[in-house]
């Protein structure tokens, strides 16, 4: 009985346009046992045919049988159990992996047929004792002879006890003791075994071999039988267990090699998930800092309200708007629902939000002065301070924000007794509609000494130095101010309140609007939606606010970043999944020859695909747990940083604890997503591989 039969068979190489044939037409039939030699000139076909006997060339032409079966049928599992129990090969420039010891190499074949790893390295010592290599048991490959590593590779080819070794120039690369050392062993395994030797020396040829066929152009043109072999040995039959420990073997290797690339790929997917995790967290904050931000801005108490008409020009696109003084009806109609509110007179026009400042006998260049209630600010449990001052209901103590400290050049901790003087005249016309006397002036003149009592921090997105007054004070001021020429010509004593509440809705003193103030917090929201909805739709009333035109303008700003960010984080995500797969490829593409070496020791393509997939998944991992726990810090970090130069907090909220619902859902999201991406860009190369050429990959470079 054969133990390889070969009928016709021919195999090709093309390479660009051209067709090269490096076996052409063979016919042969190897026995069970002895040292079969095959010479020739370099390229005429000896090495193609090993590796076409070894199964890692499939024939173009022609059928070769293993034990009366086509090798070209058998499945995946067979073709294992075929490299890692029938036949092994020994290669000119060994194929060995160098960063792994002498024994783990050898022990790697019995352990990809699942044998376990004490059992295996029992056996492996047995055979270096045998072939007195044992002191090079614990060495790694790389620091071997080239004798030595070539003594190895052929004690890996017998250690699963093969029934033919296939042996590609074993003496090519040896001095000639250590070549005669290497005959005498393998004449020995022959006895029982089929050493198939492709060689150039032709003194140990004739020196060694029991059968000696010589090729030329791919034609086998001599083949003579020197000695006639006993029947070889039977090999029982190995049943082969599935287990994986070997894998966790290389794994470990691979992490030993190149660690500036594992620390560059680490960094890189660390940083993009970072970057995902600040981005989503940014996109989840904003809305809440914002409101919170709005919140501690005492401005949202106030707000003014105007009676608007709007006359077309006829033939021109222009429109024109008049703003009136609105009655407290039209206001109610329109706020009906916003409760705790207070209609009061606009005082702007006698007392101006933006009158002459002074600090330290220099002038202020801009600020504004903001009226508040004493309910507002009562009500107000972010200030309970500021509340407490307000209470005593004094004009000439006011409340700042930090943009008015930076304005004046005074720090935060040293505002406690700065005074600030302001000053304002202006002068009123009364129409009389009296020939004698047809109009009557009068003057309004005051200088207060404002004492800065408290400071607030307020989100300080396109918002001004502004000063915090009682408008119940003012008030008080207001109605304790006679017009003196007013006075004597209604023959009675008239205020500057009672003035402002008699003259017109459509005059200067009216400032053509009320106040409307909150003397909630509660009600601003609601107050908000309806200045979006009467603005936009050019409605009778017209409410202003400013910090609803700021909270407009940041909305508008922030959905603006947030589409320009979720372009970044699709960039970003691109990005994770791009050095994924860079880091996928490049593992493979750098170890495809340890692929190529595993395939011929009978490992299946599924445990290489292992090896790469628990490397990159332990990297992914990794690079994601440090991602999530960098982004708790730098969430922090940020936020102070936010906080303290824009007045907001929290602006960056990554959902951990609940992402749509789902506990603990970006987390989860993010895993099963690194999860499928990792698999996806580890096995595309690993599928590829299918259509590279294991005999070239094994080819000394």
């Amino acid at each position: 009985m054969f133990l390889f039969s070969l009928l016709n068979v021919t195999k090709t190489f093309s390479y660009k346009k051209n067709t090269l044939t490096a076996v052409k037409d063979i016919s042969l039939y190897l026995p069970e046992q002895g040292l079969v030699s095959i010479v020739g000139k370099s390229g005429c076909g000896k090495s193609t045919l090993l590796n076409l006997l070894m199964g890692i060339e499939k024939p173009s032409k022609g059928t070769i049988y293993y034990q009366d079966k086509k090798l070209s049928k058998f499945s995946k599992r067979e073709l294992s159990k075929y490299h890692s129990s029938d036949v092994s090969m020994i290669y000119q420039h060994y194929n060995l992996l160098d960063d792994l010891s002498v024994v783990e190499n050898i022990a790697l074949p019995l352990l990809i047929r699942g044998e376990s790893k004490r059992k295996a390295h029992e056996e492996v010592r047995e055979l270096l004792k045998t072939f007195g290599l044992e002191h090079l048991e614990n060495q790694k490959v790389s620091t071997l002879s080239g004798g030595e590593k070539q003594r190895v590779a052929i004690l890996r080819a017998l250690i699963t006890k093969p029934l033919a070794i296939l042996c590609d120039e074993p003496t090519g690369a040896l001095d000639e003791k250590n070549s005669f050392l290497i005959m005498d062993e393998l004449k020995k395994i022959s006895r029982h075994k089929l050493v198939l030797m492709v060689s150039h020396n032709m003194n140990l040829v004739h020196q060694y071999s029991d059968r000696i066929i010589e090729m030329k152009d791919g034609e086998i043109i001599k083949d003579k039988l020197i000695n006639r072999c006993s029947e070889g040995e039977k090999k029982k039959k190995v049943k082969t267990r599935t287990r994986s420990r070997w894998i966790f073997s290389l794994v470990k290797r691979l992490f030993k090699k190149n660690k500036f690339k594992q620390f560059f790929s680490f960094i890189s997917l660390m940083v993009g998930f970072l970057s995902i995790f600040i981005g989503v967290g940014f996109i989840y904050g904003s809305e809440d800092s914002q409101k919170h931000a709005l919140e501690r801005n005492l401005a949202i108490g106030c707000a003014t309200a105007s009676e608007t008409s709007y006359y077309s020009v006829s033939n021109s696109p222009l429109e024109f708007r008049k703003n009136v003084r609105p009655s407290s009806e039209l206001i109610d109609r329109y706020l009906d629902g916003v409760n705790n509110i207070r209609i009061c007179p606009n005082t702007n026009f006698f007392f101006s939000p933006y009158p002459n400042g002074y600090f330290n006998g220099e002038q202020i260049k801009q600020f504004e002065m903001v009226p508040l209630l004493e309910e507002f600010m009562q009500n107000n449990t972010i200030y309970p301070k500021i509340a407490r001052d307000f209470d005593k209901k004094k004009l000439t103590e006011v409340v700042v924000n930090k943009e008015f400290l930076k304005e004046i050049s005074v720090a935060e901790n040293d505002y406690e007794g700065k005074e600030i003087l302001i000053s304002y005249e202006t002068s009123i016309t009364l129409y009389t509609h009296d020939d004698e006397k047809p109009f009557v002036n009068d003057k309004f003149r005051y200088e207060l000494k404002l004492k800065i009592v408290d400071v607030v921090e307020e989100f300080s997105f396109m918002n001004t130095p502004k000063i915090y007054y009682s408008y119940d004070a003012l008030l008080d001021m207001l109605r304790s101010e006679i017009l003196v020429n007013v006075s004597l010509y209604r023959e009675r004593s008239v205020s500057i309140l009672e003035y402002i509440n008699e003259v017109k809705d459509d005059s200067p003193e009216s400032s053509y609007s009320s106040f409307i103030f909150l003397n909630s917090l509660s009600d601003y929201e609601k107050l908000f939606r309806i200045i979006e909805e009467t603005n936009a739709k050019n409605e009778l009333l017209q409410i202003e606010s400013k910090v609803y035109s700021i909270a407009d303008s940041y909305k508008t700003f922030i959905s603006s970043f947030k589409d320009a960010l979720l372009f970044f984080l699709i960039i970003g995500f691109s990005g994770v999944l791009f050095i994924l797969g860079m880091i996928s490829l490049s593992n493979f593409l750098e170890n495809k020859k340890q692929s190529a070496i595993l395939t011929c020791l009978g490992a299946r393509t599924r445990s290489i695909s292992l090896i790469y997939l628990i490397y990159n998944f332990a990297i992914t991992f990794l690079a994601l747990i440090v991602g999530i726990a960098s982004s708790f810090i730098l969430q922090n970090s940020l936020n102070s940083i936010i906080s303290k130069k824009f007045g907001l907090s929290n602006l960056i909220a990554i959902p951990f604890n609940s992402f749509h619902g789902v506990k603990f859902g970006l987390i989860i999201a993010t895993f099963l997503v690194a999860v499928l991406c990792t698999f996806l860009f580890t096995m595309l190369p690993i599928l590829a591989y299918k259509n590279f050429s294991i005999s070239e990959e094994l080819r000394d470079e």
